[in-house]
């Protein structure tokens, strides 16, 4: 992930996360009554917050990506509304309440109006943050440092999302004394499958009992395409072909 042969000017994927909501909240409560979870948060907390449901859940998403100053992501929300967010890549000179001087302008809009609010308590806990992890595994959102701590086994020759790909999977050696987002602490098997040329994770997620407590996928990518102004600037969902 940090020595792949080509990286990218530009990047257009389309993602899935699917969850299961039963087993995160009981990884989450494991978590939180352990002592990684007591360095982390001090005392066991009396109440736990799970903003899961008691069921499998989960978002679709699009991004169009230059780096972490320059992207945009289209959410598929219900009833066929788009929540669109976009950092445009122009650098703020001074701080304002959205963000910090030096920070990039971000704006957001819903297609039918709808508000933050009236999202159920899963999707508010989505931060865009997340859906930037498989684009940059080795910086700012990087997770090699906890795949670096597994003992991993390697399968090449894998294909994903019509890419050429490699397949990691992990097992824990030393547990981790910090939440290791986005993997989930706790879980018998991780695996991430990695585009072979360019280094991006196509695939990421925490199993047990050999199912996914939850994956974070790309359906779709491509690389190197010209964007056009309308990729940061347009306030209507964009065409996908």
């Amino acid at each position: 992930m940090s020595t792949a042969p080509e990286r990218y000017e530009t990047v257009r994927a389309a993602l899935v996360y699917r969850g299961d909501g039963p087993k995160i909240k009981a990884m989450r409560e494991r978590y939180a009554r352990s002592e990684a979870g007591r360095r982390t948060f001090g005392d066991s907390p009396d109440r736990i917050w799970h903003p899961e449901p008691d069921s499998a859940f989960g978002w679709r998403c699009k991004i169009w990506r230059v780096d972490e100053h320059q992207w945009r992501q289209e959410l598929d929300l219900s009833d066929g509304e788009i929540s669109i967010l976009v950092s445009n890549g122009r650098i703020r000179l001074f701080g304002t309440p959205e963000g910090p001087a030096g920070s990039s302008e971000i704006w957001e809009l819903r297609t039918l109006g709808s508000s933050r609010s009236e999202d159920p308590r899963w999707l508010t806990a989505t931060d865009v943050f997340w859906t930037m992890y498989p684009f940059d595994p080795s910086g700012t959102a990087g997770i090699d440092g906890e795949l670096r701590g597994m003992e991993l086994s390697v399968e090449e020759g894998v294909s994903w999302a019509g890419r050429d790909a490699v397949r990691l999977k992990g097992v824990l050696v030393e547990e981790w004394e910090y939440p290791p987002e986005p993997l989930w602490w706790g879980a018998d098997e991780y695996e991430a499958v990695v585009d072979a040329e360019r280094g991006v994770l196509l695939r990421l997620a925490s199993r047990l009992g050999g199912e996914d407590i939850d994956a974070l996928e790309v359906e779709e990518i491509h690389f190197d395409e010209p964007f056009g102004d309308e990729v940061f600037d347009s306030r209507e969902p964009l065409s996908w072909s």
